[in-house]
């Protein structure tokens, strides 16, 4: 009980760790102070280091004074810490890292091991402590440890791993200015020479911020930096193809994008290769396709699209260029093989209205005019209506809001009925900041149980319920529950009783433990649920910036489609008018089309009293199956 209540408890810290990159507007606030740096403060302190004020630290001294932990009373040793920290790794691995949390902020926030700072174990159950925050989605109070690690010295074999966690934080938290600052202003940001490992990260990660601020020359320079021994060492020259492609200056990005997907000689060892390194060589691959076409080189295009592998996810992306391509050399076959490919595979695919408009096209080179037209009605019948839905989502707040909510339900995402939601280009962060918004109500709805807890906790401590005001708590409790036979058999009446009921326990659970020794935890998440409450607030703003974003470029989009679908359309009504006046011109020189060449031959062989009659019978073919 107690370990899931400080693992609940952990959460709560993490509260406020959701990205405060906010969208444009300042659509949602952050929860809880700005991210500290820590500091030196004298000779042994390290950054964030046990001595310092911790809210798990202080919990953890709470329940130890209370002797709620009795395990604790075991003596601090070495050893113990060994142990404990095996566990934890049994734990992190088996996937239970809220139970490895618990174990490890035993061990780093509790005074008695404080003894042990020195020792190499008690810096990687920090570093572990970490991990296990990490996979718990707890990124800020991770950076806290990752810090103290990073604090002791740079040639520390910890140093390099606590980086690279850092990194990956800042990566995935989409971070990388905000971490990237914290970096610099460690002790190893000030002047200690960073690891060679270290190095190479410290570029990348300042060479994407530079990238995102739009300085690409600076860019260049540190993802040049990036040697073969990093493991962003593929993701760098991806980033310098896309600079040099931006610039114009194709031979260089097109060196630099083919030093990702070819190996340059056949060394054993080319440059370092992670999970990461598949999908950046994916992306390689359409941008070389998209050089390729840019240069008029469909040849290659048509190459480089074909090399993207099927269980990819840019395959659709690959399938529609392809086609591209193929219908801009005039290889209108290939284009329409490609295309009925993507049909078969990708139905619901964003992409599904410019694959059809691109299905119009390729029959207008081919003369066929009549699959022209149908083609073209059937794409105004289908997405005509669904732009003029998204028309009126845009003007109307209340029901971008249902859509908003669809689009949060997984189960609604997969509806072949909402083709709005399937044509959606969301942003990443909508489902991140989606995913947060789940965390936060699953942990505000613990904590009337961790109250509860405490609330028990509180019961066994001697005179807790005899303070005037629990008793009275407890008299109101009872009250409400006489309530419930007078409300039987009117459903409105019993639901309201019971609000009633849960409130009257609520609130005698606070009066009790308000009195106990965990008053202050009490307080403390209360508050964090307050917090809670205006972050969640905050994040659906949020989402539905982002959502109205992307609801807006799909209106464009569709707009645009239907204007060059109905360019087509008259493109087609003139090359059927076109056609038929060439047909009549051959007629009247006595050039007879192709198709009336038999039709001719067969009634000239008939004589005026004959009659054909087509065979209705069974054709055989030879017994020898190779005999074409």
């Amino acid at each position: 009980m107690i370990a899931l209540l400080v693992a609940l408890l952990v959460q709560h810290v993490d509260a406020d760790a959701a990205p405060k990159a906010a969208p444009s507007g300042n659509a949602w606030t952050e929860a809880g102070s700005a991210r500290q740096i820590p500091s030196r403060g004298g000779a042994g302190t390290l950054p964030g280091s046990p001595t310092s004020i911790d809210p798990m630290g202080r919990y953890l001294a709470d329940l130890e004074k209370a002797g709620v932990l009795g395990g604790d009373k075991q003596p601090a040793t070495l050893d113990r810490l060994r142990t404990e920290l095996a566990a934890a790794e049994d734990d992190l691995v088996t996937g239970n890292a809220e139970i490895a949390s618990v174990r490890l902020y035993r061990i780093v926030e509790s005074p008695r091991f404080a003894q042990f700072e020195y020792a190499p174990d008690y810096a990687t159950a920090e570093l572990t402590l970490a991990r296990a925050l990490i996979r718990a989605g707890g990124y800020k109070s991770a950076e806290r440890y990752l810090l103290r690690v990073m604090g002791r010295e740079t040639k520390s074999p910890l140093f390099a791993p606590a980086y690279r966690m850092m990194v990956d934080v800042a990566l995935e938290t989409k971070e990388e200015a905000e971490i990237l600052s914290v970096l610099d202003h460690t002790d190893a940001g000030r002047g200690e020479v960073l690891p060679h490992d270290s190095a190479a990260e410290h570029a990348y990660l300042a060479g994407k911020v530079a990238y995102g601020a739009g300085d690409g020359a600076r860019a260049e320079s540190l993802f040049s930096e990036v040697d073969r021994q990093s493991r962003f060492y593929a993701a760098a020259l991806y980033f310098r193809g896309l600079l040099h492609a931006r610039h114009g200056h194709f031979a260089a990005a097109r060196h630099a994008l083919c030093e990702i997907v070819e190996q340059a000689d056949q060394d054993r060892f080319t440059f370092f290769i992670d999970g990461r390194y598949f999908a950046v060589k994916d992306l390689a691959y359409l941008a070389l396709g998209r050089i390729a076409h840019e240069q008029g080189k469909y040849d290659d295009a048509y190459y480089f699209y074909f090399r993207v592998p099927t269980d990819s996810d840019r395959l659709p992306d690959a399938l529609f260029e392809a086609s591209w391509s193929m219908f801009q050399k005039g290889e209108y076959e290939a284009a329409s093989a490609f295309l009925e490919e993507f049909d078969h595979t990708f139905p619901k695919s964003p992409l599904a209205p410019d694959v059809m408009l691109l299905h119009a096209m390729i029959d207008l080179k081919s003369c066929r005019f009549d699959q022209v037209r149908a083609t073209l009605d059937a794409f105004v019948k289908t997405y005509g209506p669904i732009e003029a839905q998204v028309a009126t989502l845009l003007k109307d707040p209340a029901k971008r809001g249902a859509l908003y909510r669809r689009l949060l339900s997984k189960a609604s995402i997969a509806t072949p009925h909402d083709p709005i939601a399937e044509l959606l280009k969301v942003d990443p962060r909508f489902y991140k900041f989606y995913g947060d918004i789940l965390s936060l109500d699953r942990e505000t709805g613990m904590i009337p149980n961790e109250v509860a807890v405490w609330d028990e906790l509180t019961a066994h401590e001697k005179g807790a319920t005899d303070n005037a005001d629990a008793t009275e708590a407890v008299r109101l409790v009872q009250d409400v529950e006489a309530l419930r036979p007078l409300a039987a058999g009117d459903p409105e009446m019993e639901e309201r009783v019971g609000q009633l009921a849960d409130e009257a326990h609520r609130a005698a659970r606070l009066k009790n433990v308000a009195q106990g020794p965990f008053a202050h935890e009490a307080a403390s998440t209360l508050a964090l649920g307050a917090e809670a409450r205006k972050l969640r607030a905050g994040l659906v703003a949020a989402t539905g910036v982002i959502a109205t974003t992307a609801l807006a470029d799909l209106d464009k989009r569709l707009r645009e489609l239907l204007r060059e679908a109905r360019l087509t359309h008259i493109d087609a009504v003139i090359g059927k008018k076109k056609k038929l006046e060439i047909e009549i011109e051959n007629l009247r020189a006595g050039r007879y089309p192709a198709e009336m060449f038999a039709t001719l031959q067969l009634e000239g062989l008939m004589g005026d009293d004959e009659e054909y009659w087509p065979f209705e019978g069974e054709y055989w073919s030879d017994e020898y199956e190779n005999f074409k």
